[in-house]
């Protein structure tokens, strides 16, 4: 154990303090070994703070920061280094006692990943760290510079590099704009707030439907249950519209509908195919609501060690037969209860999904896809930066279509989208089964199959065999596309019959219709593969027109 973790624990009294304290760890990781974390703790000690850790060596090397991060530039924080912390305090959440070193509320404010951008150990001694941050406010480069000016601890300045995740502090201060927790629900209000300050609501409460029973809900309409309900589509746009939105996380799974009739429950892709067999977990939550009949709409997703979905985890989830650890993310009730709700405002549906699920025990399976209340920006520039997909947007006061709608828009990170895989390359080097997919789209015009480029990064040891597996079936002897790459470029090259699709993200869409920068995320087998285009953002106004 470092010394100054002995520090630590010699500054604490375990006895009183839910504080971890710090123990000796044995076969302890380098830096080049695992992912580093990182945290900020909001703290209302004798001043209200933020302590900002790095984990290096074992422990968490820590700042306190008296104003908190900023992401301007030109802003100068001061950070004043303190002892080291043990890794288990990353997670601690609590109340320190009066009395005892650090008294006050501690909420984990902030959380995710750093990476030094030079050697960790010789930048920290020489007192200029440089690393990058991807948690769920803070993300692009950051400095920890070392001052000289005089004091009892060493003085430190917190300053954001100037890129992309920057923003000017008079236009956006992240301390005011997302004051909570990301692990709990828990919240701070200053010491030096007023009264009438700590008297305010820091959050509103959870959305309840404005009238309790589906049939009184404005619109609903008796009517018996449908044999299918197809899904209402998003439409990607390129920034957010004007007027009253609601706007979730954009999950990257595969959108299910569910149908309960009594306890008989089935699972639908958003194409028809019943897909219960695959998700008898599930189907079992949903039947354990014990409602009498219903339409839900919800996305099946499985989540990374850093909680993020994952498109490739639930693929191989799927394909490996393990159904046990997909949730089912839940946004919206077409029909409940010998009612349909299609013509009920969206926000409504929404409240009385809400409350199904509020009625339940938490339960690991199924979850509440929540809305939240703060602006589009602020929110797709969080969800960029924890590696989701973007957000959808539900204009209020909208009813339930089946078919792609203005009324529901999504805003993504980046490109991403389905390609068909119409042939794959021979392997080089040390790399096994293949080499790259070769990708293509139909023309939306024609309807011809075309030649969209290649994906070879992406893939691992396990998914480039299993997908060799599926890929080595489908061959022919001619290309499916109308313009098949010549020369060099189709040397090696095995065509396939244009019926798997594989999910890519990409940098851009180059003139003559090739992606670039791709990164395979996975197969997918819930669409069509005549139905696959070139999907193109629209201006807010045109994907208005379409309602």
């Amino acid at each position: 154990m470092n010394r100054n973790l002995d520090d630590y624990n010699r500054m604490r009294d375990f006895s009183a303090t839910s504080e971890p304290a710090a123990v000796k760890r044995s076969g302890r990781k380098s830096a080049k070994d695992h992912a580093l974390q990182f945290c900020i703790q909001k703290h209302d000690a004798s001043h209200l703070h933020y302590d900002f850790r790095l984990e290096l060596d074992g422990a968490l090397k820590s700042w306190a920061v008296p104003k908190g991060p900023s992401l301007d530039p030109s802003v100068k924080r001061l950070a004043i280094h303190v002892e080291d912390h043990p890794l288990d305090y990353a997670t601690f959440e609590g109340s320190i006692p009066e009395g005892h070193y650090g008294a006050g509320d501690v909420i984990v404010w902030d959380r995710g990943v750093w990476i030094p951008l030079e050697d960790p150990h010789k930048a920290y001694a020489k007192g200029r760290l440089k690393f990058e941050l991807q948690g769920e406010k803070l993300g692009g480069v950051w400095n920890l510079v070392r001052t000289h000016m005089p004091g009892k601890k060493e003085q430190w300045f917190l300053i954001k590099h100037q890129d992309n995740a920057a923003r000017p502090q008079d236009d956006f201060d992240v301390l005011v704009a997302e004051p909570d927790s990301v692990l709990s629900e828990r919240t701070i209000v200053g010491k030096s707030a007023t009264a009438a300050d700590k008297a305010k609501p820091v959050k509103k409460a959870p959305a309840k439907p404005r009238k309790q029973a589906s049939g009184q809900l404005t619109g609903a309409r008796k009517a018996k249950l449908p044999a299918l309900i197809k899904p209402e589509l998003a439409t990607l746009v390129d920034s957010a519209p004007e007027g009253q939105w609601s706007y979730e996380i954009k999950f990257d799974g595969y959108r299910i509908m569910a149908r309960i009739d009594h306890d008989e429950v089935q699972l639908f892709t958003r194409n028809g195919h019943d897909w219960t067999h695959k998700l008898p977990q599930q189907a079992k939550a949903l039947a354990s609501l014990g409602l009498e009949s219903a339409w839900l709409d919800g996305e099946m997703v499985v989540a990374n060690e850093q909680g993020v979905p994952d498109f490739q985890a639930l693929q191989n989830a799927f394909d490996a037969g393990r159904s046990g650890n997909i949730v089912y993310y839940l946004f919206d009730v077409p029909y409940l209860n010998g009612v349909d709700l299609r013509d009920v405002p969206v926000e409504e549906r929404r409240a009385a999904l809400s409350t199904i699920l509020g009625a339940q025990k938490e339960s690991s399976t199924l979850r509440f896809s929540e809305a939240f209340e703060e602006t589009p920006d602020a929110l797709l520039n969080s969800a960029c930066q924890m590696q989701m997909e973007g957000l959808i947007g539900k204009r209020l006061g909208s009813p339930y279509v089946s078919r792609r709608s203005g009324d529901w828009i999504k805003l993504k990170c980046k490109h991403r989208q389905e390609f068909v895989i119409v042939g794959y390359t021979d392997p080089k080097g040390a790399r096994s089964a293949f080499g790259a997919l070769l990708l293509g789209l139909h023309d939306r015009d024609s309807g011809e199959l075309r030649y969209a480029g290649k994906v070879g990064t992406g893939f691992n040891e396990t998914t480039l065999k299993s997908i060799l597996a599926q890929l080595k079936p489908l061959q022919t002897k001619s290309a499916a596309v109308v313009n098949p790459p010549s020369g060099f470029e189709a040397k090696g090259v095995h065509w396939l019959k244009p019926k798997l699709l594989a999910e890519v993200a990409f940098a851009e869409m180059t003139k003559d219709g090739s992606v670039r920068h791709a990164v395979f995320h996975g197969l997918r087998d819930d669409k069509p593969a005549k139905d696959i285009t070139e999907e193109r953002a629209k201006p807010v106004k045109a994907a208005k027109s379409e309602k």
